[in-house]
């Protein structure tokens, strides 16, 4: 019999257990194991056993997801010195960063386009001088732009 507390097994998880406790679904753990991500303890029986510790390595991976890592970036980051990971981290703080100030940018113009008077945003002035500062500061050609195909306005 299962236990959600792990207490019949030692204090260990169950892969559907643990996975639960944070809302996600077995598979989800399965294929962090096949990336290198996370390791059970040990197999029973052929099932995956997690120790209580393991939660944190989860909460881990779920906050380095939020902060937009990927998975092969969070293994790297596992399996580096601590030299090694500060630097990454510190590199991967300038990409937010610039992220950020992107999504300000993007905000700001939402924002202008929700409270444009001009009768359609399309016509807009503001919104053109915007988007023309935006052209010319750069900010749309950016490395590892990928699969945003943006169709031409009216088309």
């Amino acid at each position: 019999m299962r236990s959600s507390t792990g207490k019949r097994n030692g204090g260990e998880l169950s892969i559907g257990d643990l996975a639960a406790e944070f809302g996600l679904g077995p598979h989800v753990l399965r294929h962090w194991e096949a990336m290198g991500v996370l390791v059970p303890v040990r197999r029973v029986g052929g099932q995956r056993r997690y120790a209580p510790e393991q939660r944190l390595q989860v909460a881990l991976v779920l906050s380095a997801q939020d902060a937009g890592m990927s998975l092969e970036r969070i293994r790297e980051l596992g399996g580096a010195d601590a030299e090694r990971r500060g630097a990454a981290l510190a590199e991967h703080l300038a990409e937010l960063d610039q992220r950020l100030e992107r999504l300000r940018a993007a905000r700001e113009m939402v924002a202008h386009a929700v409270a444009c008077e001009s009768g359609d945003v399309l016509e807009c002035p503001n919104l053109r001088r915007m988007l023309e500062e935006a052209v010319e500061s750069g900010c749309h050609a950016r490395a590892g732009r990928t699969g945003h195909a943006v169709r031409a306005v009216g088309r």
